[in-house]
């Protein structure tokens, strides 16, 4: 006779969904073992310890509010006639962290006559007061007139003054001062450059009042076309409306295939005169009109010690851009 005995449920092993349950608290428990264990040898990593407490974030504040005519960054693309636009200008991170507007500008427009694109870029000096309105007039002043390559330069610039004066007379006296600030008058560097604007062959001509620089990209090779003379120290520029002695120009073989570049010093010391590494990347990656979006990040890049406005107003001679409909 066989006899077949069958377990109790008492009897048999633990039910799988027990047996799940304790595998995955072992799990967790092993996880959060391993990772206090990390954060208790990190500070000794090395043998380093901390020098103190983790960097805490900076606010981030707005300059008593935001506006679309006066923003924090300013990002723009297209063609005028034959050339091909892209601009961008970007708030600094100091300006950011101390609630400061965007003190650059930029302004790029067609002649009347339809055979120039004139544009210009302008840097507010932050050691005046509403150094932002004097730029932002400039640029408007100078796109305005009836430029050309050979337009009298210093009679232009004497008009574009004459306009900054006038726009920025409101804020003279030391009532309109904001704390911290001197009580010169609002000034501001001028870069302009005016191009042919059918995208052919000729003559393009720069003219330069402060350290706001112009590059030429020509044959894969970077040309500063006002480099730093010396007659000042680095951290001091001339400026509009006093400084129209200071007056530099700059005529330059415009042909297809150029790139003209206005910057202000925020993203020109990066550029190194077209010798840094910035630079020489750029010669690949704006051999032609690059997107929107990868313009801002080419000039939006990240480092410490690049803390300024930004602002780029780039020309390439020809039609690249167009419009799929």
């Amino acid at each position: 006779m066989t006899v077949t005995v069958t377990p109790s449920p008492a009897q048999e092993g633990w039910p799988l969904w027990i047996l799940s349950g304790v595998a995955g608290a072992g799990a967790v428990l092993l996880g959060r073992f391993v990772l206090a264990r990390r954060n208790r040898t990190a500070a000794a990593v090395d043998g380093r310890t901390p020098l103190g407490p983790p960097p805490q974030p900076l606010p981030v504040l707005l300059a008593g509010g935001a506006d679309s005519r006066a923003p924090g960054v300013a990002l723009d693309g297209g063609m005028l006639a034959q050339t091909t636009i892209r601009a961008v200008s970007i708030r600094g991170r100091r300006h950011r962290y101390r609630g400061e507007p965007l003190q650059d500008a930029y302004a790029v427009r067609l002649s009347a006559d339809g055979r120039w694109v004139i544009a210009a870029v302008a840097d507010g000096l932050g050691s005046t007061p509403h150094a932002e309105h004097a730029a932002a007039v400039a640029v408007r002043a100078a796109t305005n007139l009836a430029l050309t390559p050979e337009p009298g330069w210093h009679a232009a610039f004497a008009t574009i003054a004459g306009e900054v004066v006038r726009a920025t007379a409101r804020f003279a006296g030391p009532v309109s001062q904001p704390a911290g600030r001197g009580t010169d008058p609002p000034a501001t560097t001028l870069t302009i450059a005016v191009v042919p604007a059918d995208g052919g062959r000729g003559i393009a001509a720069c003219a330069a009042i402060g350290d706001s620089p112009a590059l030429w990209l020509h044959d894969g090779t970077w040309t500063e076309l006002f480099p730093p003379d010396g007659r000042r120290p680095d951290n001091v520029t001339s400026a509009l409306p006093d400084d129209l002695g200071e007056l530099r120009e700059r005529q330059i073989n415009w042909q297809p295939g150029d790139v003209l570049v206005l910057c202000s010093d925020g993203f020109g010391t990066a550029m190194g005169g077209g010798g840094s590494v910035l630079a020489q990347q750029l010669v690949t990656s704006w051999n032609s009109p690059p997107a929107l979006r990868s313009f801002y990040r080419d000039v939006g890049f990240h480092l410490s010690t690049y803390d300024d406005d930004r602002t780029v107003l780039a020309l390439w001679a020809g039609r690249h851009d167009t419009a799929v409909l």
